[in-house]
């Protein structure tokens, strides 16, 4: 060959084509052969290939997806010029030919066609031809995407030029192997493409498409049974790549239900008895007590034995008002994954949870929406009353302004080159990812009394990359009238607020 050319190869139970592949490479500098975990012959296969001939280099790596291994590969080669074959494909000799009469050109990305087999017949049809690959590249000028799965190369503007010969592809020898490679590959790509919108509907839509395509427009059926089984397999992977999608989308977190309190057991009563009558439960409720006497214990204690989810007492001695250090101490014992935050004076409405996961996203401070009672129909409650019977307590709900409030709502940290306060951050209904809250150590516990140590755990979840998020009509809490908290540390607790808006601050600590 008139260039060195390193081979890379990915393997994977590839036991019944490896060895005609490299058969097929081995007139090639180098080849690299990383291996994907295998457990059936592949490895001894290549070995004995090993023994033969000097120019094969074995390695190993678990799976990280095929871009990141493909890449991993190529930082193994001791040439310039890479060519990527898979562990099913062997190299033609008219092209083994064709490559070593090029002169190569780092400009170029070269591209070969591909024979795509099933049962051993080259299937010209149901999309897979024509089929051209780009496999020859320099690796300082293309590399890899990230992608777990259909990874594809990047290049800086480079020509792509086309080959005469290429590869024999060994696609698939039955009904199991298009399925399973199918359910594989399926799963990969709704990982990959987790967050992005899908439907039944849309996964309906895109199965039947693809088979209609493939089986009339791409004229699988001339292929008689193998056409109408690749046609129909290659729609459900359509399918199952959507409706996968749409499952993972659907899978809410875990959620830990945090109320914090402090003395106040007949708000506590209520607030843990609407919780009783959530549609949608957490797996957890975390009652984060400031230093409540025995009468606060005792009530958690006669709710426990009939408690509808499993509610624990994180208790801290009352060394004044510390929420700071109380909220930490049950977000750190937390269990769940989201962590939704109110107040030990908060009535929920029974789609509480549900309302705040709907709009959960990694990244992201939910505020929720809070209507304040007014004394007289606090005390109805207090003492027993029907909350049915107290006007207006409904909340009416408007999905298509909750859906327009949230999306226009978004806060991000440059708020703070124009502007140093947000308003309207209450701590008595707020959820997040209790990852992203680890980002930034919690709320600070520098803050002594009360005021601000909401607004200053916003600040560094901002700086931190996050944004907040308000919720209307939805994500609903019904105040409880009660004296106000005194003000007397607010002062210096705003100056701890902006010292942390003038330093970026992300952690307090």
């Amino acid at each position: 060959m008139k260039s060195k050319i390193s081979v890379c190869i990915l393997v994977k139970n590839a036991q019944n084509t490896i060895k005609e592949c490299l058969e097929s490479l081995k007139s090639f500098d180098e080849i690299i052969l990383l291996d994907n975990e295998s457990s059936d012959d592949t490895l001894k296969i290549a070995s004995e290939f090993q023994s033969k001939f000097d120019n094969l280099k074995i390695y190993s790596s678990e799976f990280i997806g095929f871009g990141a291994l493909k890449n991993l590969a190529i930082s193994y080669a001791r040439n310039d010029w890479i060519f990527s074959i898979d562990s099913d494909e062997v190299l033609e000799a008219k092209a083994i030919d064709e490559i070593g009469n090029l002169s190569l050109n780092p400009q170029n990305i070269y591209a070969m066609p591909r024979k795509n087999l099933y049962k051993g017949q080259w299937i010209k049809a149901c999309g897979w031809y024509p089929d051209y690959v780009l496999r020859l590249f320099n690796k300082n000028q293309a590399k890899f995407n990230s992608n777990f799965v259909h990874e594809s190369l990047e290049s800086k503007d480079l020509n792509i030029v086309k080959l005469k010969n290429g590869l024999r592809h060994y696609a698939y020898n039955d009904i199991y192997s298009l399925i399973e490679k199918m359910q594989r590959y399926s799963t990969l790509w709704a990982q990959q493409n987790s967050g992005k919108n899908s439907s039944i509907f849309k996964a309906v839509l895109h199965g039947g498409f693809k088979f209609v395509r493939d089986y009339a427009f791409k004229k699988g059926f001339l292929y008689g049974y193998k056409g109408f089984v690749i046609s129909f397999c290659n729609a459900l992977g359509a399918f199952f790549k959507y409706a996968k999608l749409y499952e993972l989308n659907s899978k809410k977190p875990s959620v830990s239900l945090i109320i914090t309190t402090y003395n106040s057991e007949k708000y506590l009563e209520q607030v843990l008895k609407s919780v009783q009558n959530l549609d949608y439960l957490p797996m957890e409720v975390l009652i984060a007590d400031d230093g409540s006497g025995v009468a606060t214990k005792n009530l958690i204690e006669r709710f426990k034995s009939n408690f509808p989810c499993k509610l624990r007492h994180i208790w801290q001695e009352d060394k004044g008002f510390r929420l700071s250090q109380i909220r930490n101490k049950a977000i750190n014992s937390a269990v769940g994954e989201y962590i939704v935050n109110i107040d030990g004076d908060m009535i929920l409405e029974p789609n509480f949870i549900l309302d705040h996961l709907k709009f959960a996203k990694k990244k992201q401070f939910l505020q929720g929406s809070r209507v304040v009672l007014d004394e007289s129909q606090t005390g109805f409650i207090i003492q027993g009353g029907d909350t049915s019977e107290i006007k207006n307590f409904k909340s009416k709900r408007n999905a298509l302004l909750a859906n327009l409030i949230y999306k226009s709502s978004a806060v991000r940290a440059n708020f703070f080159k124009k502007r140093d306060f947000i308003k309207g951050i209450r701590g008595c209904n707020m959820s997040f990812y209790k990852s992203d809250c680890d980002e930034t150590g919690g709320f600070n516990e520098n803050f002594i009394g009360w005021g601000r140590e909401d607004s200053e755990f916003v600040a560094r979840f901002l700086f931190s990359g996050g944004e907040l998020r308000r919720l209307k009509f939805f994500g609903i809490a019904y105040h409880l009238y009660h004296a106000e908290n005194s003000r007397a540390m607010l002062e210096e607790n705003h100056q701890i607020y902006l010292k942390t808006i003038r330093e970026k601050r992300v952690k307090w600590r």
